[in-house]
């Protein structure tokens, strides 16, 4: 029995609502919702609102599921306790041993980049000071491994960028929010390279222009680069951006030709190895390096849609290490770019992002790649070093920044890491719709954290800090066996140590017109564990929801507190017992979930 009006320790009284009874505000819970959908309600009616959901948190368990579109209305408790359990699987953890895993994951396997321009706005704020803001976001990441944060500076338009050593400024034109990259017209000066010590422990990735047919100003943008950051600082050396989509008749910014004679037209497998050997070999004879491995070298566009199957063999890397790309053995690492698809609208979001089949099969023909390095250059590792949710020229953030599109990075990362790339750097661009954070306010925007920020925490949590993490998706098919639903494990020495679950099934709560679904996944714990601790990434909206409503383990992370942790914003942490061997984690559509053992 529900109470009477005026009993219990709140002292409810049901006729501040116009009803007779506790079975009436049941009955008529519909009605309620719709009129806090709708209406300004005031700190009483609130308060009041408050003291129900308490009430039958604590008394009513047959009333959770009626409670739970409360909830989600108000924002308040947990997102996580008051699912609907509609499927079930059983998984089984293999000790390390009995399952093929990946290779050691590196510390600093979440990397970051910046567009050549945007990165002074990141870099500093608008005082000229370091950006606070940026440096704690980064560390936020970085700390949960114990990695150094590896920050390429590159993208097209460096490439038809110029070093101009009079300039006082850092980088002109000026990123702004509503600009794009204004390739051909991009110059920086030496004061660039200073805003790199505003990210102290940071090991930069320099890219160096090969679109250039200017040789000399390849070497010059190499040598400022070494004095200005410090050859200490730097990772890696990187010749070119997206040559195999260097053409005879390519245009720029408003326009502006970039042709040959002065620019590089259309590149084969042996026209860019002798291009990019020349250009290595000349910084090499100009400016002191180390000795040994000090070059990114490839660097290929991304494909998608039909021509997706390209991205297995354009500049092959059997063919280029055949034709002696590799002669002086300099080579660091071979990178690849990432973008799903082009941008799409909300309505897009399911289809475009939230399908682990089609970014699962997309990341699949990099296989060809990492499998012939790991077999013929094992010392060369596959990285990622640009990578967005999807291509667009200005932005959709209805798309591109929604927590569907930060689930969407947790898996591809994940998944990444089980086939063997070994490091991913994600893109950020003023304008861009998929950044992570936007670093200053600009063109009406104010400075903010987006949704897919929330990612690499999570991503971080999963890779863990000893050093020693390897990881193998676990099988979740066969059956009736949940679609895109995904399981990884992390284990040390062997040991599985977390397990993260990836639930795309898309819902959102504006628009999927049900009760929000979820599967429980029964996990064989190893032997010895009493209990596991689930942390979630998730927000009571679903899929469409901005950053503001996301949280990860409890914890948001704003502009408002300068990109520090501010937890228990959300109290959905659990602590879930073992029995008879078997945690059951219950994962909702539009949310991932870490599991440490």
């Amino acid at each position: 029995m529900l109470p009477e009006a005026g009993s219990g320790e709140h002292g409810l009284c049901w006729s501040i609502w116009g009803y007779k009874s506790a079975e009436d505000v049941l009955c008529k819970f519909d009605i309620l919702s719709s009129h806090l959908l709708s209406s300004v309600y005031s700190a009483d009616s609130f308060g009041v609102i408050c003291s129900l959901q308490l009430h039958w948190m604590k008394m009513w368990s047959q009333t959770l599921e009626q409670m739970s579109i409360l909830l989600a209305l108000t924002g308040l408790g947990s997102t996580a306790t008051l699912p609907r359990d509609d499927t079930s699987l059983s998984i089984k953890i293999p000790t390390g041993a009995a399952i093929d895993t990946s290779t050691q994951i590196d510390s600093s396997f979440c990397g970051f980049a910046f567009e050549q321009a945007s990165f002074v706005r990141y870099a500093q704020d608008d005082d000229g000071n370091p950006n606070a803001f940026s440096a704690n976001l980064i560390k936020a990441v970085t700390s949960r491994t114990g990695g150094d944060p590896i920050i390429r500076l590159g993208g097209t338009s460096p490439d038809y960028g110029r070093y101009l050593p009079g300039q006082k400024e850092p980088a002109l034109p000026v990123a702004e929010q509503d600009n794009y990259q204004n390739i051909g017209f991009t110059t920086i000066g030496p004061s660039y390279w200073d805003l790199t010590h505003n990210f102290p422990g940071a090991k930069y990735m320099v890219e160096v222009p090969l679109a250039t047919t200017n040789v000399s100003e390849t070497v010059a943008w190499a040598q400022s680069a070494v004095e200005g950051i410090g050859l200490g600082n730097i990772h890696s050396i990187q010749p070119g951006n997206e040559a195999d989509l260097y053409t005879d008749d390519f245009a720029g910014e408003g326009g502006v030709e970039l042709n040959p004679p002065e620019y590089q037209g259309h590149l084969s497998n042996e026209s860019y190895v002798g291009n990019w050997t020349k250009y290595a070999d000349a910084i090499l004879d100009a400016v002191t390096l180390p000795k040994g491995r000090f070059f990114t070298a490839f660097d290929v566009s991304t494909h998608f849609g039909n021509a997706v199957q390209e991205e297995a063999y354009i500049f092959d890397v059997e063919t280029c290490f055949d034709l002696g790309i590799d002669k002086e053995n300099i080579i660091k690492e071979v990178s690849h770019h990432y973008y799903q698809r082009n941008a799409g609208t909300a309505t897009d979001l399911a289809a475009g992002l939230m399908d682990t089949g089609v970014t699962h099969t997309h990341l699949d023909q990099l296989k060809r790649r990492i499998s012939w390095l790991k077999k013929n250059r094992p010392e060369i590792p596959f990285i990622l070093n640009e990578v967005g949710n999807s291509l667009f020229r200005t932005n959709s953030y209805e798309f591109q920044a929604r927590l569907g599109s930060a689930l969407w990075q947790v898996d591809f990362y994940l998944y990444g890491m089980a086939i063997g790339i070994a490091r991913i750097n994600y893109q950020q661009i003023m304008h861009a719709g998929y950044d992570l954070w936007l670093p200053v306010a600009s063109a009406g925007h104010e400075a903010q954290v987006f949704s897919n920020f929330y990612s690499q925490p999570f991503v971080a949590d999963f890779i863990g800090s000893s050093g020693k993490a390897m990881v193998a998706q676990l099988n979740t098919s066969g059956g009736d066996a949940p679609t895109n639903v995904a399981a990884y494990v992390a284990y040390e020495n062997n040991i599985a140590k977390r397990v993260a679950i990836t639930n795309l099934n898309y819902w959102n709560q504006t628009s999927s017109g049900s009760e929000r679904p979820s599967v429980v996944l029964d996990l064989s714990i190893p032997q010895g564990l009493k209990s596991v601790t689930v942390y979630h990434l998730n927000s009571p909206l679903g899929a469409g929801a901005g950053a503001d409503t996301i949280t990860y383990g409890g914890s948001q992370w704003t502009y408002e507190s300068l990109g520090t942790e501010v937890q228990n914003v959300r109290n959905d942490t659990e602590r879930i017992t073992v029995k008879e061997g078997v945690a059951s984690v219950t994962v909702q559509s539009s949310e991932a979930v870490l599991v440490w053992l």
